[in-house]
């Protein structure tokens, strides 16, 4: 499921040129699938605008770190996304 798409993503972190779209297209499907794997929408799921925000906010948390060699207590996203997320999270529990 595309939560957000490439478009919106560089509007977001404001990249003008094309030169970087296969390096942001995998940044933004990166994003998409944590962000899908973490709520578990259904096929009929219309993601509100602060799902939308939260993903755009770890896409270019993750844009902006693509290459950090080493962890500066770095989160693998950034925590006002993580407390939007929450909300919408799909809970369950296994047997």
């Amino acid at each position: 499921m595309d939560i957000i798409d490439l478009s919106e993503f560089q509007a977001h972190v404001r990249i003008t040129d094309t030169d970087e779209d296969a390096s942001a297209q995998a940044i933004v499907d990166a994003a998409n699938a944590y962000v899908t794997a973490l709520i578990a929408p259904d096929e009929d799921y219309v993601p509100p605008a602060d799902v939308k925000q939260a993903t755009l906010l770890i896409a270019a948390h993750w844009w902006e770190r693509r290459e950090t060699a080493i962890a500066e207590g770095l989160h693998d996203i950034p925590l006002n996304a993580a407390n939007i997320l929450v909300n919408h999270r799909s809970w369950s529990f296994g047997r």
